[in-house]
């Protein structure tokens, strides 16, 4: 019997160990706040021209709607990305 209670006694212990360090999820983003960031990214960099040979658009947009998704939507009157 004793034998048994200190099993699970452990058994118990390592289950609570491992809920407390699971790695905690991020909160999710908001429908409305993605296509705000995402119109505001396409507004601040719009795509280049065809037969234009600009480059790096798309990551400058990337990191204007991870900016903005970073800051809740909030961005400065000139359309420069959040800082």
């Amino acid at each position: 019997m004793n034998r048994w209670i200190g099993r699970v006694s452990v058994l118990v212990a390592v289950a609570f160990v491992e809920c407390l360090t699971m790695p905690q999820r991020a909160p999710a983003v908001s429908i409305e706040l993605a296509k705000k960031c995402r119109a505001l990214a396409l507004k601040a960099h719009p795509g280049p021209t065809p037969g234009s040979k600009a480059t790096g658009v798309a990551k400058a947009e990337r990191d204007y709607f991870q900016a903005c998704l970073a800051k809740n939507g909030n961005t400065d009157n000139n359309g420069n990305p959040p800082k």
